[in-house]
């Protein structure tokens, strides 16, 4: 067991996690084993007996627990952040990392291993980290919170066979489109008006279709990434792909909240009013944090999205209260 205090950072105004209450908190690790893989988790446990509990669910890319990406090098730590916002509110938090070089999960039997190709091994994911966090902190209300990619699988856990254990679903950024959609529609942000996109239009058909990528995809800057990458990760793009995040979430019937920040340059805000209208009589609230980025930091004008993910201040404790406010209104 350890205290946050060696993690704690101090900020201005709203973003102050003070290093006393934050020593309050306790910290204790853990693993996950699903399909041949461990994978690490962290559980952020508040001072007295937990108001509710937090399941945290990861995004795409390779993050370690505390939401850093050690093989880009960039620390945003989002998830260590919300971990002792939420945990110094009262609620007992299970975070997980997304398996990877640099983020602490071990590959134990490569045969099974190559099940986490297919996206919807990450719910299975999900759902020992949902039981695990029922055994060392069983509180009411539970939440399945899930960031970016990670809210798609917060919908596929709340709508299926454990369902009944969640009281609520927290999409966290989460996009409203398939995964090559959105990918589409990043590379478009950054390219001049106009921009011919007609070879990366070819290789994502080529990509779901399954069939061989076009010649000089792997000359040409706009596909070359995914034209050099592996056939596992490939193969994890295709299937994930094939979720329709809007029509996902409309099978949770638990109530969700939907956290959008307005300067979001990986999931662009228009993401969570689709979300939300495809939840049509469903219990849905919108929370929008206009001056928040993908990682729910205040970002100086005019950086490019680059920039805006490699920000390491401390993630607006504005998010987690909101996330409180709603979660309070659960057991009522």
């Amino acid at each position: 067991m350890r205290t946050l205090q060696q993690i704690a950072m101090v900020a201005v105004g709203a973003l102050t996690l003070s290093i006393a209450s934050a020593a309050q908190l306790r910290e204790q690790d853990d693993t996950v084993t699903v399909a041949g893989v461990e994978i690490a988790c962290r559980l952020t446990l508040p001072a007295g007996k937990p108001q509710g509990a937090v399941l945290l669910l990861p995004g795409s890319l390779f993050s370690d627990v505390d939401g850093n990406y050690p093989s880009m090098n960039l620390k945003p730590h989002l998830y260590a952040d919300l971990a002792a916002q939420l945990g110094e509110r009262g609620y007992a938090v299970l975070r997980m990392a997304k398996i990877g070089p640099g983020t602490g999960s071990r590959t134990l039997d490569p045969q099974a291993a190559a099940r986490h190709a297919a996206f919807a091994t990450r719910a299975e994911v999900a759902s020992a980290g949902l039981a695990l966090l029922r055994k060392a902190a069983p509180a009411h209300p539970l939440i399945v919170a899930g960031h970016s990619e990670g809210a798609l699988v917060a919908s596929l856990l709340a709508s299926g066979p454990d369902a009944p254990a969640v009281d609520g679903v927290v999409e966290l950024s989460g996009p409203a489109t398939p995964l090559l959609t959105l990918m589409r529609e990043q590379l478009a942000a950054m390219m001049p008006p106009g921009a011919n996109l007609a070879m990366y239009d070819r290789t994502i058909a080529a990509l779901r279709a399954g069939e061989p990528l076009p010649a000089g995809a792997q000359a040409d800057p706009q596909t070359a990434m995914l034209a050099n990458m592996p056939a596992f990760s490939l193969d994890y793009l295709r299937s994930t792909d094939r979720v329709d995040p809007v029509a996902e979430l409309a099978r949770v019937r638990q109530p969700v909240l939907i956290v959008q920040g307005g300067q979001d340059a990986s999931v662009p805000p228009a993401h969570a009013d689709r979300l939300a209208e495809g939840r049509i009589n469903l219990p849905t609230e919108l929370a929008r944090f206009p001056a928040l980025t993908h990682f729910y930091k205040v970002a100086p004008p005019g950086i490019t999205p680059m920039q805006s993910m490699a920000l390491d201040t401390v993630s607006d404790a504005a998010v987690a209260e909101r996330i409180v406010l709603w979660a309070s209104r659960l057991s009522m």
